[in-house]
């Protein structure tokens, strides 16, 4: 015999308990638990191909985009702090000004002759002629103070006041003009004067800044170039005066109009003066000294 006589009996097709098809079951129809027990534990499912590739880039491209933002924060920082403490300024206005007047120029080497003399002419392409530019820095030996007119017959004296005991001279204490001129192988030369007006000594050291204007005050040109020269500071009384020369050539080449009116920055200074004179630009030649003593120009004539 096969089977037990008290046990259920099989389905046809053999798919009860203990079948080859199914699950033992009870006598009850249901799951047997025993079999659940020892049935074998399911395996876990392995990672799709390439899983792990892609989170080590993506935590690569993370780490690229925090340091990126990390260094341009770093950079605006920097930038920011070196604006504030004014390493870095914003560009100034453009005008033609001497040297400030915080500024030295005061050489540590021997003097030098502060009144050099013109060098020999050089005829231009359009047959005018034009002084050669002599190498020139600030001297530490103070100018002569200039005296005002009338004071032993207007010759500038020694005096004890020096540049570093007297502020630099403001646009507010000065009157500029025209003064005399010379002329030799197709050469203009003007005297620019100025004149301290104030009731205290003060000093210019260097160039001015001049430029030609209409009658409608609009500027003729460029500003006047620089001729280089050797400078020391000039140290004026009140009512004393110092002078730079103006160079321009006689009708050469193409001329511009004839200014009406002149418009001079001082040394160091951003106030202007405005005051009537007669300059052309011919040739582009439109040069300017820096001021010495006395009201004859520089070098002195």
């Amino acid at each position: 015999m096969t089977g037990f006589p008290d046990g259920p009996a099989l389905p046809p097709d053999g798919t009860g308990s203990g079948g080859p098809n199914g699950p033992a079951r009870g006598a009850d129809g249901a799951d047997d638990p025993l079999e659940r027990l020892l049935r074998p534990a399911g395996g876990y499912l392995a990672p799709p191909p390439g899983a792990f590739e892609r989170v080590r880039r993506r935590a690569a491209r993370r780490r690229r985009v925090r340091a990126l933002a990390g260094g341009t924060a770093a950079a605006a920082v920097v930038a920011g702090a070196l604006f504030l403490t004014g390493v870095v300024s914003p560009g100034g206005d453009g005008q033609v000004v001497g040297p400030p007047a915080d500024r030295s120029l005061a050489s540590s080497g021997p003097a030098l002759s502060p009144k050099p003399t013109h060098t020999a002419a050089a005829p231009s392409a359009t047959g005018g002629q034009r002084p050669t530019p002599s190498a020139g820095r600030a001297t530490s030996t103070p100018s002569a103070t200039a005296t005002p007119p009338g004071a032993a017959g207007g010759a500038p004296s020694a005096s004890p006041t020096t540049p570093d005991a007297t502020p630099m001279c403001t646009a507010a204490q000065l009157s500029a003009s025209l003064g005399g001129s010379d002329a030799g192988a197709g050469n203009l030369y003007r005297y620019l004067v100025i004149t301290n007006t104030g009731t205290a000594s003060c000093h210019v050291t260097g160039y001015p800044g001049l430029s030609m204007l209409d009658a409608n005050g609009t500027q003729i040109g460029r500003p006047a170039t620089r001729r280089t020269l050797d400078y020391s500071p000039v140290v004026l009384a009140p009512g004393g005066a110092a002078s730079a020369t103006i160079h321009t050539v006689d009708q050469q080449g193409t001329c511009l109009a004839t200014s009406a009116r002149l418009k001079m920055y001082p040394p160091g200074s951003k106030a202007s003066l405005t005051f009537a004179g007669q300059v052309t630009d011919c040739d582009d030649m439109f040069e300017i000294t820096p001021f010495t003593a006395g009201r004859t120009g520089n070098p002195p004539s």
